[in-house]
């Protein structure tokens, strides 16, 4: 994401201007959690790339899962922790040229910096992916860079959940990615699956040009 890009998208929090942050906890998450909290693998720990101040976060941690959040803009990351009483810690993170935010029960972790610094190499084993506002926030010119970035995350039986609007794929962002695209990108191995449409949408996002609806996809791996 170029700066000027990435600028954009914090001065959206400075002014407190985020039309796509949702106050209640996310309908996909209340019927689908469980996806993302087991596999083969790992178990209880669920990777929110982009994760902005979403409520999300902590239904995750209340319901015994280590979630790690990924975040620019650190007022969106202070905000979640005040707005949710979750007393908290930060250090300096050298690896991502950022900090990391700690909850004080160690179950909430969010790192504040560029995601195209975060890697497998500072935090894996994640049990599942929760992308709700990630993919769809990058141009055609980042996407490939973003699933080369997640492909490093993943592995046969993660949970990975993703939600899309139905929207010609060159208006955004929001932007739509067909899905032979994301099989593509991602690779041998990987389905995606539609699992169900949206029903609480933030009015802004129904108001936005060509946007027809919002769905929650499932992304498998073989």
């Amino acid at each position: 994401m170029d700066a000027d890009e990435m600028q954009g998208w914090l001065n959206c929090w400075e002014k407190d201007t985020a039309p796509w942050h949702i106050h209640h906890v996310h309908e996909a998450i209340e019927k689908y959690h469980e996806i993302l909290a087991a596999s083969p693998t790992a178990k209880n720990k669920i990777f929110i790339p982009l994760c902005g101040k979403t409520v999300d976060i902590k239904y995750l941690a209340d319901r015994g899962n280590e979630v790690v959040g990924l975040e620019a803009s650190e007022i969106a990351v202070r905000d979640f922790f005040t707005e949710q009483n979750i007393e908290y810690t930060s250090e300096d993170v050298p690896a991502v040229k950022g900090k990391l935010y700690r909850s004080s029960d160690k179950m909430i972790k969010i790192y504040c910096c560029d995601l195209f610094l975060f890697s497998a190499e500072v935090e894996s084993g994640f049990s599942g992916i929760w992308d709700r506002g990630s993919l769809i926030a990058m141009s055609q010119a980042d996407q490939k860079r973003y699933i080369g970035l997640i492909k490093t995350l993943t592995y046969p039986g993660i949970g990975y959940l993703l939600e899309m609007p139905d929207r010609d794929p060159n208006i955004g962002p929001p932007f739509s990615v067909p899905l032979d695209v994301l099989e593509t990108g991602f690779g041998p191995g990987c389905r995606v699956v539609q699992l169900s449409e949206v029903v609480k949408n933030p009015p802004e996002f129904l108001s936005m040009p060509g946007v027809k609806g919002n769905h929650v996809y499932r992304i498998s791996f073989q």
